[in-house]
């Protein structure tokens, strides 16, 4: 019996990854009825920008990680944009997008398993069930692996291109402006927003920076296209050293890869975020766990307001790398 049940679920899995590319491809051949220029207008998720009427310095994505869901953000993540804000009086941000669908659609919007996933939210957000809410991660992933398969990335990072382009010109992005742009990923959301740089770089031609909070990433060509990449790590995450083993133009041996030609110019910041993991209690966006008397979360925020701040000021030009007292920069090869 429990051969196979075993059986059921392994096979629900491999059929589940086997789908996962249904949704890119099915966007690409017009199969939604939305247009490859605009997403469709009646699915996307609800635009919020943070900050108000703010006369923006810098404009910040954030795309969040493998347990999103939809437009809504959890606590901890809204405690984090709610204080960049707070810090970056110049700042808008955008934080209410769904990165693991190529049409901005939450899993429990408008999809014929919405009620499931609707379910398994629910059991997500009370902490129930916690094998079969991870369903929702599962899922997430193979999203994460479609960006990154080089038969569906370029696709895929079609459409999420598309999708952000939208977001900041409804938040009053100019076309021209040359207001730099931040994409901020926490693990597979910075995945998702590698495989969509170049897209936005060829549309806007502005100044483009990524900041990893714990990125979980291939060897993309979206870092070809960014001015500065800061990865940002705790001391007991290991989740990112997966994708450094999983994908080979991570391998310091392919010295020709997109990751090993940024770290030779001098534009991958490693920065250490302490004793942190990956997720749950002792996570990086954790308001209750403490490092010197400042929460995790306050720390985060802290940390990424720096480097925004240092982006924005106009007369910085390139980047700087700000300093933090307790955290260690480090500047690969």
């Amino acid at each position: 019996m429990i051969a196979l049940v075993i059986g059921v679920v392994l096979g629900a899995v491999l059929v589940s990854l086997l789908l996962s590319p249904i949704e890119t491809l099915g966007w690409w051949a017009g199969w939604y009825g939305e247009g490859l220029e605009h997403p469709h207008e009646q699915s996307h998720a609800p635009y919020k920008r943070i900050g108000g009427d703010k006369r923006p310095w810098q404009y910040v994505v954030y795309l969040d990680g493998i347990a999103k869901v939809g437009a809504v953000n959890y606590d901890d993540v809204q405690g984090m944009l709610d204080g960049l804000s707070t810090a970056l009086p110049n700042t808008v941000i955008l934080g209410d997008l769904m990165p693991y669908s190529v049409r901005n659609v939450g899993l429990t919007e408008e999809r014929t398993f919405a009620r499931f996933w609707r379910r398994m939210f629910e059991y997500k957000v009370e902490g129930r069930r916690p094998l079969v809410a991870f369903s929702i991660n599962i899922r997430n992933l193979f999203q994460v692996l479609v960006a990154a398969d080089p038969r569906y990335g370029r696709v895929y990072g079609r459409g999420e291109g598309q999708v952000i382009l939208t977001s900041l010109l409804r938040a009053g992005y100019e076309v021209g402006s040359q207001v730099p742009i931040t994409i901020v990923g926490y693990s597979g959301g910075v995945q998702i927003g590698l495989a969509a740089a170049p897209f936005l770089k060829r549309a806007l031609g502005a100044p483009l920076a990524m900041i990893s909070l714990a990125g979980v990433m291939a060897s993309e060509p979206g870092l070809d296209v960014l001015d500065r990449l800061y990865h940002l790590q705790g001391t007991e995450d290991h989740i990112p050293a997966y994708g450094q083993a999983l994908f080979p133009g991570r391998w310091p041996i392919v010295r020709s890869s997109h990751w090993n030609r940024l770290k030779r110019a001098g534009r991958l910041v490693n920065i250490s975020m302490g004793p942190m993991k990956h997720n749950g209690a002792g996570s990086y966006l954790d308001h209750e766990s403490f490092i010197d008397g400042e929460s995790h979360q306050a720390r985060t925020t802290r940390v990424i307001a720096g480097i925004l701040a240092d982006i924005s000021r106009p007369e910085a030009g390139r980047p700087g790398i700000p300093e933090f007292p307790g955290e260690r920069h480090t500047r690969p090869g």
